[in-house]
């Protein structure tokens, strides 16, 4: 498996982890500076960085 950065993943990717909000995934719009703007299943807005580490999952990607 191919490591990637959430700054090259296409607009509208899903991203698995874990959750504050008990959310599977999220849903990546754009970065914005140092962060991103997603968000998750359950609407709330997270800001993952720019760099975080993923790997092809599913449907979208997951967070390593």
């Amino acid at each position: 498996m191919k490591n990637i950065k959430l700054i090259d993943i296409s607009k509208e990717s899903k991203i698995y982890t874990e959750y504050s909000d008990d959310s599977k995934f999220a849903i990546f719009y754009h970065i914005d500076g140092m962060y991103s703007y997603c968000k998750t299943e359950k609407d709330n807005v997270i800001n993952l960085r720019f760099d975080t580490p993923l790997i092809d999952f599913e449907d979208g990607y997951k967070v390593i």
